[in-house]
């Protein structure tokens, strides 16, 4: 086999498989946390006097409003295979019930606008994305992301303005996701929105993944920029092309000091999506 092939395989052991990962992860339902603040998800929703679907509706509360998780209850429901919790929660003055999944798992603001994330849980392996303007849906999407946990969401706002003809936002949107061969990883998935404020879902990268002994980890280089030499990874200058994002993925072995190996990845922006092309 081919180096390169070699090298496709292990890419495929490390940053592939753990995405899709099956049973191991079945029982596990992602919880909200309890003391903090999230925005509402779904549209007109129920802020119930108890947790079940025929107690009485206190209030109804609208796509993006804030609320205040007081407490995981013991109730769990199932709708369109999604499993959550429900949870007592405090809008303004107010103290209800809602079902966990009507609830944004993750959210952020763009200038004027608010992305709502949404885990759809193990069963699903699914993310939603929702973009809002005040409590108007403007645009969302979904994508396969593998079983996701509710650690360490976070996200990145890229500049736009360094590809022609340029999206309106490009922003990156990290999670963790359960493996079999560990415990899990981060992943980043590349999000635009265009000029008429529509999701465009791109590519997704694993910042880093070991199977001892082998490991790897990889670096986005936008144009403009210049990932700088490492002598002691053995990594070579990568300086920033024209409407091209590169990703260089770096595979090594933890017990062999002079080991390394690269691969890139290189994604061409069109003016509406990336499209992919590797090179060794």
């Amino acid at each position: 086999m081919s180096g390169y092939k070699t090298l496709q395989c292990i890419l495929l052991l490390l940053f592939v498989y753990p995405l899709y990962s099956q049973n191991h992860w079945d029982d596990y339902i992602h919880e909200k946390t309890v003391k903090s603040t999230y925005r509402i998800f779904g549209d007109n929703v129920n802020l119930r006097e108890s947790d079940n679907l025929k107690s009485k509706v206190k209030k109804k509360l609208s796509m993006g409003a804030v609320v205040t998780i007081l407490a995981k209850t013991n109730q769990i429901m199932e709708q369109d295979s999604v499993k959550e919790y429900w949870y007592q929660v405090k809008s303004e003055k107010d103290t209800g019930y809602i079902w966990g999944g009507l609830i944004a798992d993750y959210s952020f603001t763009l200038e004027k606008n608010i992305v709502l994330c949404r885990n759809l849980g193990v069963k699903r392996s699914t993310l939603e994305l929702k973009l809002i303007q005040g409590d108007k849906l403007l645009t969302q999407t979904k994508w396969e992301s593998g079983a996701v946990s509710n650690e360490n969401w976070s996200h990145k706002i890229y500049p736009a303005s360094q590809f022609s003809p340029s999206p309106k936002f490009l922003f990156g949107l990290s999670y963790f996701v359960f493996s079999e061969i560990e415990n899990g990883s981060t992943n980043e998935q590349l999000i635009s929105i265009s000029s008429d404020s529509k999701f465009v879902s791109h590519f997704s990268w694993n910042l880093g993944s070991c199977d001892p002994p082998t490991c790897g980890e990889s670096w986005l280089v936008f144009p403009g920029e210049t990932l700088p030499v490492d002598p002691k990874k053995k990594r070579k200058v990568t300086k920033g092309k024209t409407n091209t994002i590169q990703e260089l993925t770096h595979i090594f072995d933890i017990d062999n000091a002079n080991s390394h190996e690269y691969f890139t990845s290189e994604y061409k922006w069109d003016g509406t999506n990336f499209q992919k092309k590797e090179s060794q």
